[in-house]
């Protein structure tokens, strides 16, 4: 007599918990946007994820904990936009280009922008918050600055700092694409305007650090 297998589990599906987690986190982002961190109570945050106050705190034991997370959200997807190998067979400019329209693209998404708000909005309420956050986020936002100092090694960028770099070039898109949507509530930049962007933030960049007149 032939066993019956169990069906494998599918990995790629959230668990319950996981599923519960990402509702809690999306709660709490909805609620901190809409009345500020301070205002915002874990009922109200258990409330609008449907899920118990006692789900709530076995996920996260504290209110400090959920936008500790969520500022961890904010960081792990600015570190995945640029976070790219080096190919010494194209053209730093070419590659240069792709990890700009990534971050445009994670720019544009409305959950990023909802999370950027809510972060900075705490961070000038508690400098130590935003102290211990950059730090963090600078211990993490290494892959643009990996990528230039592979370019600065294969001699194709001349990059002393890349870290420094990197900054710069993230500032060039940011200036149009970030600080206008948080500050200014000026919509998301269409397809020409991210072009523009693009084109100048990339010659900008290349025009100071490349070592040749085609960045080769």
């Amino acid at each position: 007599m032939q066993a019956h297998r169990r069906p494998k589990a599918d990995m790629s599906t959230p668990s319950r918990s996981e599923q519960k987690r990402a509702a809690i986190l999306a709660a709490a982002l909805t609620e901190f946007e809409a009345r500020s961190y301070r205002d915002t109570s874990m009922d109200r945050i258990a409330a609008t994820a449907q899920v118990s106050k006692r789900t709530v705190y076995n996920h996260f034991a504290s209110k400090q904990a959920l936008f500790d997370a969520i500022a961890g959200n904010l960081i792990e997807r600015v570190q995945h936009v640029s976070d790219r190998p080096y190919d010494p067979a194209r053209s730093p400019a070419e590659q240069l280009r792709e990890i700009g329209e990534q971050v445009l693209d994670m720019l544009a998404t409305p959950s990023f922008l909802s999370l950027a708000r809510v972060t900075l909005v705490e961070f000038i309420r508690s400098p130590a918050l935003a102290k211990k956050t950059y730090a963090l986020f600078r211990e993490r936002q290494t892959g643009l600055a990996d990528w230039l100092g592979a370019a600065a090694r294969d001699a194709r960028l001349a990059v002393d700092d890349p870290i420094w770099a990197a900054d710069q070039f993230l500032g060039l898109i940011h200036a149009f694409a970030l600080w206008p949507q948080i500050l200014g509530g000026q919509s998301v930049p269409d397809a020409a305007a991210r072009a523009h962007i693009l084109d100048s933030a990339v010659a900008m960049f290349l025009g100071h650090y490349r070592t040749g007149p085609d960045a080769r």
